[in-house]
């Protein structure tokens, strides 16, 4: 006699079959190619920028402040894939199929949060590799470099919530555009530049947010250079505070948001949705 599987383990299986079926397009062919330009182009910014940014007192190439930031604060990058699988979900119909599955909602952001992170995860660990070899900073031991793995995975985790909650705004193209956009902007503000020389508004968004932190931990860990920090001085401890929080809080926040996002998922609002785009792409 059959015996039915306990819920946990079968939504982990599942969510682990979707998992391998979103990564397997993003690490193989076009798509392993789209990673490789990615890093090769932060690496690329980092190399030529060998000059410190003016107005901050410090001793460090802009290029090396940008690639340390990267290793931990690329994980930035999750929220905006989260948010293009999510679009492309919806309007693929893929969201409403699995909406009529048993557990479907829960099975689909665990499966997307274990492809995503994993994705991420890989691209941080080599920005880290090409970092020690071609950018000017002090080659990290062994234990550096485990430290700023650590981060990285950490870093993705806590990024992630965050994604869901924006994607769940995501209901058609020019929606899709607003997101990337916040995304490209959280990202570029927390990681890319020093968020010491915003404007105060800003650094008060950044500071609760885990776009910052994460790439201030990977500055700690790799250049101990403070001139790009809020209040000019590390936080560790705070930082992996926020990041915890982010991961413990956000996750407990995400099955209510995604239930009631996947409650809108109706045959009239695809009908609607895809007749839109078709009807904006001039066909």
């Amino acid at each position: 006699m059959n015996q039915a599987r306990p819920l946990p383990l079968s939504v982990l299986r599942a969510a682990a079959r979707q998992a391998y079926g979103d990564l397997r397009p993003n690490l193989v062919g076009a798509g392993a190619m789209s990673i490789l330009f990615a890093v090769a182009a932060i690496l690329v910014v980092s190399r030529i920028s060998d000059g410190p940014f003016q107005g901050l007192d410090s001793t460090n190439a802009f290029g090396t402040m940008f690639a340390a930031s990267c290793v931990g604060g690329f994980a930035s990058f999750i929220m905006m894939q989260i948010g293009a699988e999510t679009y492309t979900d919806r309007i693929g119909g893929a969201l409403l199929r699995v909406r009529i599955l048993p557990h479907g909602p829960l099975t689909w952001a665990i499966g997307k949060t274990l492809s995503t992170v994993v994705l991420v995860f890989i691209m941080q660990a080599m920005i880290l590799l090409g970092t020690a070899f071609f950018i000017d900073v002090v080659m990290p031991s062994a234990r550096t470099a485990l430290l700023c793995l650590l981060i990285a995975a950490l870093a993705s985790l806590a990024c992630a919530p965050l994604g869901f909650f924006l994607s769940a705004f995501i209901r058609g193209i020019y929606s899709y555009m607003v997101n990337t956009v916040i995304c490209i902007a959280l990202f570029a503000a927390g990681c890319c530049y020093p968020t010491s020389a915003l404007p105060g508004w800003v650094q008060g968004i950044q500071m609760v947010l885990p776009t910052y932190w994460s790439g201030h931990l990977t500055r700690w860990a790799l250049v101990g250079d403070p001139s790009w920090e809020i209040g000019g001085a590390f936080h560790p401890a705070l930082a992996v505070g926020v990041l915890l929080a982010w991961i413990v809080v956000g996750f407990a926040l995400v099955p209510p948001v995604i239930r009631r996002s996947f409650r809108k998922e109706t045959i009239g609002g695809l009908s609607r949705m895809q007749s839109t785009i078709r009807s904006q792409s001039g066909l």
